[in-house]
């Protein structure tokens, strides 16, 4: 039984591969992120999932239910991540949703619910605001 093209690409990127998801792409590749970034061509593609798996130190994604309709797939995601400062955030629902070409996949759609960058966590080193006041760390 061969992988649908989100097993492939999610695949790659657990991996932190991106010259194998790179391998996957059309040369006129769209890309959304979850925290709403976009990048469209190869190149620009290239640097954003680059940018993103240089934040992590692993990730997994599990496919829990998958539909394909001609050339789109659609996927519900669970993803796990494990950032550069050891940070581990997991059980993330995404959505995925990826349109097929015949040059490889020509549109590829993370979803999440209000996403920020992963690496934008608080450390509890910078302080807080209450209301307009901002109160040091202690």
């Amino acid at each position: 039984m061969s992988q649908s093209p989100i097993d492939q690409l999610l695949g790659a990127v657990d991996d932190l591969d991106v010259e194998a998801a790179m391998a996957l792409v059309a040369p006129d590749i769209r890309l959304l992120t979850v925290d709403g970034r976009r990048a469209e061509g190869i190149e620009a593609v290239r640097e954003l999932l680059g940018e993103f798996l240089a934040m992590l130190r692993s990730t997994t994604h599990v496919v829990t239910a998958e539909w394909h309709q001609d050339n789109v797939w659609i996927a519900e995601v669970e993803a796990t991540y494990e950032l550069e400062d050891w940070l581990r955030v997991s059980a993330l629902p995404r959505v995925v949703v990826l349109r097929d070409g015949p040059d490889g996949f020509a549109d590829v759609r993370f979803y999440g619910a209000h996403e920020h960058l992963l690496t934008d966590h608080r450390t509890g080193e910078e302080g807080m605001w209450i209301g307009e006041r901002w109160i040091p760390p202690l």
